[in-house]
């Protein structure tokens, strides 16, 4: 089964809908380097990712310290230390991050998971006594509720006020830089408190840059703002490259169209294209290709008729010496003649009639491919004209030794046709049943209606001769069953029922199964 593997729609059609393939492609790419920039933005914007963090965790419960991937969770400045319950250092990542760290210390350090506001305010009391005042609001991740800390120190870091927990009693500088951050970028830092496998307590130190907030808010609002226009810039990049290909394509299209549309109407042709170089060749390619077909068309009209004419001339003049032949023969028969004699006469004549029943046949079809054989359309009951033909051939068929099997009404069945064009056909068709069939088997005459429209006439037999030729090879001209030429006929028998057939506006075809010949005929009926 053949399919059609042409592209549906217009020329127009296919190009846009492929560039819009490439644009959607194109669209993807720059969403892509979207993400990516929105990714380093906030690789290089943003602080800490602690739920990034706690998905590598495991690494720290399970001891494989070097596979914490602090450089692409922390930053290339960052790192962390280990340190067990006694807070001694057991892992380090980077040389410079701080070996030890005092419980005092850790205490300023902000826990993983918690957002927090800590700040410093240095002021004087009532008596002025410098002082300062460390407050911390935490929140906890996932939840809305705030909780607020205060410590009070006086200038020298001893504790006044302590409602924060610290267990110590002073607050030295170095534990005072973890809340008061220096450096356009300080490093800040964050503690996780863990347990390994065995249960054993130990604690994370991360250490990370801050980055600036501000900054960050500013680019994302920048990258949210180009998102948004290239999505429209495109649509109308689109829609002007769609006007425009519209405007260049499309009146060269037309007209090619209409040179074609010319041609099948058989109108004359104009060269004038414009457009494109492309289309300009293409539409002058066609004017000069349907010109060249219309002078070969006309040539070989010209040369058929010929052909038809000097057959149809050579047929009659033959006629005329093949009459006098066999009357020549016909007086001599009536002559006594030796035996040897008489025999020779016989031949004469047999072969004269053949010679002048091919003559015949020559002329009748020539004539009827040139459409000068006289056609008389009339209703015709197919029955009744397939009886009148086996009755004629009667003494042919009963010296056969063939059985007729009949399967036709013999009256109702009107057609349209020529009845005497169709005689010939049937008697061709009984004619090369009896020289070709196989003898001692049945020949299969059968009528239906195939719709309404047309009434479809089947004659089968068994061939004596192997089928091995091509069905539409067989009603072409001076084309018989038998590869040798030995046997009597024309070769025209077909090729004449097939002609005829057609010329009373039916169809007729060759059909081959197996052993079996069918030759199927498919006349109008008259409702037609």
């Amino acid at each position: 089964m053949k399919t059609d593997k042409r592209k549906k729609g217009s020329f127009l059609s296919i190009i846009i809908r492929n560039y819009l393939w490439f644009s959607f492609a194109v669209l993807l790419a720059l969403m892509c380097i979207v993400v990516v920039i929105n990714w380093m933005g906030e690789q290089h914007f943003s602080g800490l990712k602690t739920k990034k963090i706690k998905k590598f965790t495991e690494y720290l419960e399970e001891g494989n310290y070097e596979k914490f991937p602090s450089d692409i969770l922390l930053g290339q400045k960052g790192a962390f230390v280990i340190l067990d319950e006694n807070f001694q250092m057991i892992y380090q990542s980077k040389s410079d991050m701080p070996k030890r760290f005092t419980e005092e210390e850790l205490f300023f350090v902000n826990e993983l998971g918690m957002k927090e506001k800590i700040k410093a305010i240095f002021y004087q009391d009532e008596n002025e006594n410098e002082r300062i005042l460390i407050q911390r609001e935490k929140t906890k991740e996932g939840t809305e509720k705030n909780k607020k800390e205060y410590l009070l120190l006086d200038n020298s870091g001893t504790v006044l006020v302590n409602q924060m927990g610290f267990t110590g009693k002073n607050v030295n500088q170095k534990e005072l830089d973890y809340i008061i951050k220096k450096g356009k970028n300080p490093v800040q830092y964050a503690k996780w408190e863990f347990k390994n496998k065995r249960g054993k307590s130990y604690t994370a130190v991360f250490r990370y840059e801050k980055k600036d907030a501000k900054k960050y808010l500013e680019f994302t609002k920048s990258m949210r703002v180009v998102q948004w226009l290239i999505l429209p810039l495109y649509a109308l990049i689109v829609a002007v490259f769609a006007v425009r290909l519209n405007h260049k394509v499309k009146r060269p299209l037309m007209a090619l169209k209409e040179s074609i549309v010319c041609y099948q109407k058989g109108q004359k042709l104009s060269n004038d294209n414009n457009g494109p170089d492309e289309f300009v060749e293409i539409g002058d390619d066609f004017v000069k290709l349907a010109q060249r077909l219309a002078e070969s068309e006309e040539r070989r009209k010209i040369s058929d008729e010929e052909k038809q004419q000097m057959l149809a001339d050579i047929s009659h003049d033959l006629k005329t010496p093949l009459t006098s032949i066999i009357g020549y023969g016909e007086q001599l028969s009536r002559q006594i003649l030796s035996p040897e004699a008489d025999a020779l006469v016989s031949k004469l004549n047999h072969k004269s009639l053949y010679l002048l029943d091919m003559v015949e046949e020559v002329f009748e079809l020539s004539k009827a491919s040139s459409n000068h054989l006289p056609m008389k359309r009339e209703t015709i009951d197919i029955g009744r004209l397939l009886e009148q033909t086996l009755g004629e051939m009667d003494e042919e068929l009963c010296a056969s030794g063939f059985q007729l099997k009949k399967d036709y009404p013999l009256t109702g069945m009107l057609v349209l046709c020529d009845g005497l064009h169709m005689h010939r056909v049937f008697q061709n068709l009984f004619d090369n049943a009896l020289k070709y069939a196989c003898p001692q088997t049945r020949i299969f005459i059968h009528a239906i209606w195939r719709s309404d429209q047309f009434c479809e006439i089947r004659i089968r037999n068994t061939s004596r001769v192997p089928l091995d030729f091509d069905p539409e090879e067989i009603t072409k001209r001076f084309v018989r069953g038998e590869k040798a030429r030995t046997g009597e006929g024309s070769g025209l028998g077909l090729a004449i029922a097939k002609t005829y057939t057609e010329s009373c506006g039916g169809q007729f075809h060759i059909a081959i199964e197996d052993d079996c010949f069918i030759a199927v005929i498919c006349l109008p009926s008259v409702t037609s």
